[in-house]
């Protein structure tokens, strides 16, 4: 399972910017983390959607 966790925050830290938290405030950079994080889970959706339409 460390594998699977490691993945998520490498694709978030080269494709997303998560890097660097740019903001002020803990609202402002809660929001951007869960935004973030609501952005991957979207892209994996469709990726694993994909994949069970191809699997008989």
């Amino acid at each position: 399972m460390r594998a699977r966790v490691e993945h998520v925050f490498g694709s978030q830290h080269t494709s997303m910017g998560g890097k660097l938290v740019r903001t002020i405030g803990i609202i402002r950079a809660t929001t951007k983390i869960g935004m973030q994080n609501l952005a991957y889970n979207m892209r994996r959706l469709v990726v694993l959607e994909r994949g069970m339409v191809a699997a008989p």
